[in-house]
């Protein structure tokens, strides 16, 4: 660790934080360590620290904060063990339990080393205590006494204790209501003296009652004697007194054996909880002041973004956020108005530094970098000192003497208001010169000043820069904000005149101060005024810009409660469908039954063919008003010749996709819509130009097959595994959500049929559209099994599903 000057740490009001991190500690050692923590040598060790802290903070915004409570300081306790010594109830009961708290800690680390890896290998030494701590704890009670299973004599002995000593009290009790003791008792009680029971006897009745007298009462009036007949049973209460301590003394002894042969490692484990809780205590304060990991550069330089004081952040007062950026080796010169921020930019910028040689997170936003500063270098406040006979000019004059002589690169330098306390003109020519010999030594410094000297030179000398604080002067209000990159005006004339001071004395400082400088300080003002305004003006634009972007996000809330609701309407419609299409699988099923008894009776006509497929239209059709609608996809018109077998179509009255089934008659064609075939106006049809390019796979043979037949051998074809339209689904060119819902729906239909297997087309593509369709399948609960299809039935781009009876 490396030291920095105490009254550097007193000026930045380092010893305060280190109270607050101090108190954020869970265990007295950890505090302990926290105090006298001291500041890294390396900024290796610092990236480190900085690291753990990250991690700790990690682990405990994730309800997995490093488990350290329960760990005691028992250092004392395993010393005395390690020279052979007894520990009594309290000590074997605090090393156990602080055993238990290493072990979990230990366990807790191993099962979080890949979010937490740097913490996991501090602590990999950890041991587990388990055969130490768990039979200890087991032996004592949640009083922490010995409990009778602690051994297998102690509870014999205590039992035989107890018997005595209830023998004992039931004696003393007859003797106090014996007649030839009662009238000479002093009370009708019996107590005991030095562990052994006695009667109070008056002291005129002390011939009459035999035994042994332990003492007397404080007025002589009372004799406490231990009658002849029981001394016998106290002494052997007193016996039986001896063997249970005896016993306790030997598990004492025996359980400190056990933690001396673990010395090592408990102290070990404690000085790795003391590391882990100055860690977690870092965490703890970095989250209470919302501040994040710097970047620690090598070079002495400083880039802070939205930098607050952090001793303002957890005392609860306002604080502005303030950019500070500092290139190494130049000397920021901060001017501006008194109470407008200086000093508290000045003093966040060493604290900023001073953590970051801890190791500590910065109260500044993600990205800020804060460079390596071996020294650091503090001039705030008053510096006389009645004891060395120095004046504040004096003080400050030593301490630039002391800082000439020392300083160099890697130095970071803080001075507020130098070179005041004397004349300002030679104030501000000494500060320019002493600036300029710091300068020369390589020093990273940040300087607040009144001189309008110092402000030109930021202005000329690149080893300087200008920035200044922001002062309303309308409001009379400092706005605390830094500026970068240009000088700010003092504003004495103008805070004077808003605050009562009489024109004619304001008038006349400005005649005394010269028309030249007059214009600089009120050229300054107005830059500082319309900046301002600027500030003003973008704040307004960024509050519309955030009421328009909750405009956006309510709107977007109001669209999906209108999807929402469409989403439940259309289950609706889905459900009334299903309905609908359950009473036409009756009807089907009525007429399929109907035309197999004719065909087995050989008595099937023209006529029963065309009025069952009358009858099957009408249920298609009822199914079809029922299904849930969708936006008709484009498509046009079919010409002469379009509609062959197997042409994919829409059918406009309901908005469904299907193929065409039979070839045109009479202004009329069979079209597969879903599960059913129905009879269609080619007028109600439009052809599906999206699925034209696809439908060619799927062509079924010329000639219109008998209708009989193909109600016959549906379900044999099904059976037997083959392909068929009706089986067969195609989502190809569909998003995923949507494929994923008409493939719902035709399970759904196939179901109702007792379809026994599906086809699902989704070729292959990227890939995706088949893992959604594979994935909803794995846990539809109406699907079996499934697989890849095979060569002869499409490969891999096609996937056959088994539905449940």
């Amino acid at each position: 660790m490396s030291a920095i000057a105490p009254r550097t740490l007193d000026d930045l009001g380092w010893p305060e934080l280190v109270r607050h991190w101090t108190a954020r500690a869970a265990t007295a050692r950890g505090a302990a360590a926290i105090a006298r923590h001291g500041f890294f040598a390396e900024a290796a060790l610092a990236r480190q620290r900085s690291a753990e802290i990250a991690e700790a903070r990690l682990l405990a915004i994730t309800d997995a904060a490093l488990p350290l409570g329960g760990i005691e300081d028992v250092a004392a306790a395993i010393a005395r063990v390690q020279k052979a010594a007894a520990l009594d109830a309290a000590e074997l009961v605090a090393c156990a339990r602080t055993g238990q708290s290493l072990t979990r800690l230990r366990s807790h680390l191993r099962s979080h080393a890949e979010r937490a890896p740097k913490l996991a290998e501090r602590g990999a030494p950890l041991a587990d205590l388990g055969h130490v701590f768990h039979p200890i704890l087991e032996a004592f009670g949640p009083d922490g006494k010995l409990l009778d299973h602690a051994s297998d004599a102690l509870g014999p002995l205590r039992k035989a204790l107890a018997s005595i000593t209830a023998a004992l009290e039931k004696r003393m009790k007859e003797l106090v209501e014996d007649e030839r003791f009662a009238p000479l008792l002093q009370d009708s009680y019996y107590t005991q003296r030095d562990d052994r029971y006695v009667l109070p006897v008056r002291h005129d009745g002390k011939g009459f009652i035999p035994g042994i007298v332990h003492g007397t009462s404080g007025s002589g009036q009372t004799l406490f004697i231990e009658p002849q007949e029981i001394v016998e049973l106290n002494n052997r209460k007193r016996l039986a007194e001896c063997d249970v301590a005896d016993e306790e003394r030997r598990i004492y002894v025996k359980f400190s054996g056990w933690i001396a042969e673990e010395a090592p490692a408990f102290d070990g484990g404690l000085g790795i909880a003391e590391a882990l809780d100055v860690i977690a205590a870092g965490a703890r304060l970095a989250e209470d002041l919302v501040a994040s990991e710097a970047i620690i550069d090598d070079a002495p330089r400083i880039a802070l973004l939205h930098a607050r004081h952090p001793l303002m952040l957890l005392a609860n007062r306002r604080c502005v956020a303030n950019d500070i950026t500092v290139a190494a080796g130049v000397t920021l010169l901060v001017s501006g108005p008194n109470a407008g921020g200086k000093t508290v930019a000045l003093k966040a910028c060493g604290l900023a530094a001073l953590m970051t040689r801890a190791g500590l997170h910065l109260a500044a936003e993600s990205g800020s970098v804060m460079g390596w500063f071996p020294d650091v270098r503090a001039d705030i406040g008053d510096a006389q000192s009645l004891e060395a006979n120095l004046s504040t000019f004096s003080g400050h004059v030593v301490a630039l003497r002391d800082y000439l002589a020392t300083a160099g690169p890697g130095t970071l330098l803080l001075v507020d208001e130098i070179a005041v306390g004397t004349d300002p003109e030679q104030g501000a020519a000494l500060a320019q010169a002493v600036l300029e010999a710091l300068a020369g030594c390589g020093i990273t410094g940040i300087v607040t000043t009144h001189y309008d000297r110092l402000k030109a030179v930021g202005a000329t000398d690149p080893r300087f820069a200008n920035a200044s604080v922001g002062f309303d002067l309308s409001r009379m209000e400092p706005t605390f904000k830094l500026h970068l990159g240009v000088p700010g005006s003092s504003g004495a004339l103008a805070v004077a005149r808003r605050h009562g001071l009489a024109a004619n004395v304001v008038a006349r400082a400005q005649e005394l101060l010269g028309g030249q400088a007059t214009r600089v300080e009120d050229l300054l003002a107005n830059v500082a005024e319309q900046r301002r305004r600027i500030e003003e003006e973008r704040a307004v634009l960024l509050d519309e810009l955030e009421r328009t972007e909750a405009d956006r996000v309510a709107f977007r809330a109001e669209r999906d409660k209108i999807r929402a609701a469409l989403d439940r309407e259309t289950r609706r419609a889905h459900g009334e469908a299903l309905a609908a299409l359950k009473a036409a699988r009756r009807e089907v099923e009525e007429v399929r039954a109907a035309l197999r008894q004719k065909a087995i009776d050989a008595t099937v006509t023209d006529q029963d063919v065309r009025d069952a497929r009358r009858q099957v239209t009408a249920a298609g059709m009822a199914v079809s008003r029922n299904e849930p609608k969708r936006p008709t996809p484009p498509g046009r018109v079919p010409k002469e010749g379009d509609l062959v077998i197997g042409t994919p179509v829409i059918v406009k009255s309901v908005g469904g996709r299907g193929h065409v089934a039979s070839l045109p008659d009479k202004g009329s064609v069979d079209v597969r819509l879903g599960g059913m075939r129905i009879a269609v106006e080619v007028g109600d049809l439009l052809l599906d130009s999206h699925r034209a390019a696809r439908a060619a796979a799927q062509v079924l043979p010329p000639g219109p097959p008998p209708e009989v037949a193909i109600a016959l051998a549906a379900a044999n074809e099904q059976k037997s595994g083959a392909r068929t339209p009706e089986s067969t689904i195609d989502v190809r060119g569909a998003r995923a959500d949507e494929a994923i819902a008409m493939l719902d729906r035709f399970i759904d239909e196939g179901m109702l049929v007792d379809r026994d297997i599906v086809f699902v087309i989704h070729g292959h593509g990227t890939g995706a559209l088949r893992t959604a369709v594979r994935a909803h399948a794995a846990q539809h609960q109406g699907i079996e099994k499934w697989r890849a299809g095979e060569r002869e039935e499409g490969g891999d781009g096609v996937t056959v599903m088994w539905l449940k009876s």
